[in-house]
């Protein structure tokens, strides 16, 4: 027999199904305005990290959270995450127009006498070719630079690379890229960030691709996962689960970004540490799992370790009878 389809539930009944799953509300005015502004499905996501079945989402899960755990919790999680998503962004666009720029600049200049070798079934496969005016110009030539460009010449079939491709979203730009015939173009590109073979660097662009398009829709980030592993080469060597999630994408992110900006790539570090030390002062035991699953690692701070206060005591007699001393000695001379 088929399950009904579940029906839409008021604040108050999500709030009584929460706390009928073990998660302390201790006040219930705050926790309504947590409802009403990320919303019970959304907020969810982040509450599934605390469940005792975690990572089970199968017919295994049990939506019980573990012991003490708040709402305030997942809401940390939550903050945490859009964190992450506004201050990658930030650095992903850097990554974009660097490539964008690199792949116009090398194969413009390489295919000098063809403008618009992008669509060159000798430069690209026929497949992208054929795709082309249906699946990539069919936007672009509606923007008012490219249409400017058909009125002064009404014979041109496309814009030329630097005018069209700078209108090409991302995925239209990994894909050209992976398309190109010739292992020798690809190499043209991927040399420019340090990388030698060309299907690492596809994996390195489609990892970005994947990321920023995650951040685009408000997708949840901490638990992210590639549809494919990264192949190892100098963003790092990755081994099991590692070579899918966040963490992977965040090193490879990282390389990028210091062939582009040195200086950027050490703000990027700066900005995820910070985005972490946050989360972990209102929820300490999300450590292990953030930096399991992002591969951010918060630098320890040594602690002081304070005296006994006897010894202190005597200490603070010492500098009292050297500071009389002093006073004396200045006095005498």
């Amino acid at each position: 027999m088929a399950k009904k389809t579940k029906k839409a539930t008021t604040v108050a009944e999500q709030i009584s199904k929460m706390i009928n799953r073990g998660v302390v509300i201790a006040d219930t005015k705050k926790a309504e305005e947590y409802l009403l502004d990320i919303g019970y499905y959304r907020l969810g996501f982040y509450l599934h990290p605390f469940e005792v079945t975690y990572p089970e989402l199968g017919k295994k899960r049990r939506h019980r959270v573990n012991t003490n755990t708040r709402i305030e919790d997942a809401v940390a999680l939550y903050y945490f995450d859009f964190d992450l998503r506004n201050i990658l962004n930030r650095y992903l666009s850097r990554i974009e127009v660097a490539i964008r720029t690199t792949m116009i600049y090398e194969l413009s200049n390489k295919y000098n006498n063809n403008p618009v070798w992008f669509v060159d079934p000798a430069v690209v496969s026929t497949s992208f070719v054929t795709d082309f005016p249906n699946k990539v110009y069919k936007t672009i030539k509606d923007k008012e630079v490219i249409k400017r460009h058909h009125r002064r010449y009404p014979t041109d079939v496309y814009a030329p690379a630097w005018k069209t491709m700078e209108f090409m979203v991302f995925g239209n730009l990994t894909t050209l890229y992976n398309c190109l015939l010739l292992n020798d173009d690809r190499r043209l590109v991927s040399q420019r960030y340090g990388v030698a073979q060309t299907n690492v660097f596809f994996d390195y662009i489609e990892a970005v691709r994947l990321v920023r398009n995650a951040c685009a829709h408000g997708n949840v980030l901490f638990d992210f996962n590639l549809y494919t592993s990264v192949n190892n080469g100098p963003a790092g060597r990755f081994i099991g689960a590692t070579r899918h999630n966040l963490g992977v994408a965040l090193e490879v992110i990282k390389f990028l970004l210091k062939t582009v900006s040195s200086n950027r790539c050490d703000e990027l570090e700066r900005d995820l540490i910070k985005a972490a030390q946050t989360l972990y002062k209102k929820c300490p035991s999300l450590e292990p799992l953030i930096e399991s699953k992002t591969g951010i690692k918060v630098p320890k701070t040594v602690k002081k370790t304070k005296l006994p206060d006897k010894i202190q005591r005597k200490i603070r007699k010492i500098h009292k009878k050297l500071a009389r001393m002093l006073a004396k000695a200045n006095k005498n001379t």
